[in-house]
């Protein structure tokens, strides 16, 4: 007889409390559950709750891995971005946008082109910004080719 697992060990959002938040330096932890009702998962991540969908699956209404995935380059490039044009008194304005193709999920992500708007004024930062975001991203996945555009607005 194989024992059903239990979720009592999981730190839900009640452990958390509604204000609750992971240190940004430190221990991180996430969870991947199934949800309390149909078929999908859940991510549990600093007691925030994300639906997952399954990555051959045909519904929008949650993220699936790639999306999240290209979401957390795309939000670091955002984050980056800022951080290097307040280092140069610049506007901090940015905005991204990405594009990706799968192919069959073989690889998962066959390209990706990112796009990083930043305010007018700050175009002489727009090369040294792109050979910034290139780096960081070829440290975290030297396998996906990435064409990086900066514009101004």
């Amino acid at each position: 007889m194989t024992d059903t697992p239990t979720q009592t060990a999981m730190p839900t959002p009640e452990h958390y409390g509604p204000d609750a938040h992971l240190p940004a330096e430190g221990p991180h932890e996430l969870f991947i559950v199934p949800a309390r009702s149909g078929t999908h998962f859940q991510a549990n991540i600093g007691g925030r709750m994300l639906d997952l969908a399954d990555p051959g699956s045909t519904d929008w209404v949650a993220p699936t891995p790639d999306d999240l995935f290209v979401a957390s380059i795309a939000s670091d490039f955002a984050w980056l971005a800022r951080r290097f044009l307040i280092s140069r008194g610049l506007d901090d304005y940015v905005s991204v946008s990405a594009a990706w193709r799968a192919h069959n999920g073989q690889p998962p992500l066959e390209q990706l082109e990112m796009t990083v708007i930043v305010s007018n004024g700050a175009e002489e930062a727009c090369s040294p910004l792109v050979a910034v975001l290139q780096d960081r991203f070829a440290a975290r996945s030297q396998s996906i080719p990435l064409r990086v555009c900066v514009q101004s607005s």
